[in-house]
This record gives structure tokens, sequence and C-alpha cells, in this order.
């Protein structure tokens, strides 16, 4: 009897922890993939290349900037959805501070055939932070991301303080169409 009743605890207990989904991007990626797939996104997550305009940045002038740029990039996590057919990403870029600070973009992308960016969306940008911090932040933001959960407790205006995510705020938000973030704000 004991050990039904052991059994049948083990197995409520176990039931309720949820699996932990695989975000190392070595796992999906080889680095040679990892580069490919950050210079794939690029010009979306980065600064514009000087003299670039949204509409001239795939222009091939630009490829040694989005080169440059995307080998100075990290790809943190890096979560594949089988299901869905969509990639979430999360990577690091060094800010702009006195000390050595990042900030993470985290979105999702799908390609059709293969290599055409079919979707992109930024979901969202952190502040920038010392990189140990970042990590942690980071980490546990992607989790909430790629589980579906309301991410809005880590946006500035709800954050008491402990500035999480940047953007998307009250005036800035990410525009799919477009594949930039845009201010709602007139100037």
């Amino acid at each position: 009897m004991k050990n039904f009743l052991f059994l049948g605890v083990f197995f409520i207990l176990n039931g309720c922890v949820t699996e932990q989904k695989n975000t190392n991007p070595n796992d999906y990626l080889t680095n040679e993939e990892q580069t490919k797939f950050k210079y794939s996104i690029v010009r979306y997550y980065d600064d514009l290349a000087p003299k670039a305009t949204h509409e001239t940045k795939f222009d091939t002038i630009f490829d040694s900037y989005y080169k440059k740029k995307s080998d100075a990039s990290d790809l943190l996590f890096y979560y594949f959805d089988k299901e869905k057919e969509t990639a979430y990403f999360a990577i690091t870029k060094i800010a702009p501070s006195l000390q050595v600070k990042k900030v993470a973009t985290v979105g999702s992308v799908t390609y059709k055939d293969g290599e055409t960016i079919q979707t992109y969306e930024e979901k969202f940008r952190t502040w920038k932070m010392p990189v140990p911090e970042l990590q942690k932040k980071t980490t546990m933001l992607f989790t909430k991301y790629i589980e579906g959960d309301d991410l809005s407790p880590y946006y500035t205006k709800n954050s008491n303080g402990d500035f999480i995510i940047e953007f998307p705020d009250e005036v800035t938000q990410y525009d799919t169409k477009s594949r930039k973030w845009v201010t709602t704000q007139s100037e």
C-alpha cells in the first residue's frame, strides 16, 4: 500500500513539472549555420549602415558593414518550433556605454524555401545591462516568450524601477509589416 501511495504522489508531482525547452543554439545550428542565421536577420535587429535607409539597407554595397555587425553579435538563445516552423531567437550586441553593456533583441522568424525570410518579428528589446545581468534576465524572458507567457509585467511602465524591457512601450511598437520599431508619438 505504501508503494502505491508513493508511486501516486510521484506521478502527480512529476506531471506538474513542465518540460523545459532546449534553447542552446549549439544544439540546433552549427557555428557556420549560426553565422548565416545572424547575417540573415542583422539588417533588422541592428542599426542602419551609414548612408543606408530602410529602403536601401539590402543593397550589396552595405554587405561588409552588416557582416561586421552580425559577427560582433551573439546568438544567446535559439529555439525552433517544428510545429509552427518558427525560429525564436535572442541576439545580444554591445550597447554604447562607459562600461561594457549589451542589449538583447528577442523575436521570431520564419523562412520560405529555407532561405527567404517570410515573417520576422521582434517581440522585445531589453535595456542595456552588464553582461551577467543581461544573461540572467534574458534567460527568464526568453523562456516566458517561447512558452507564450505575458511579458507586460517586465515592460518599463510596470517594472517598479527594475528596468528590463525597453521596447515595446507606450509609444514604441514593433511593426511586422515594415519590420522595424515605430513610434506612435508625433514629433
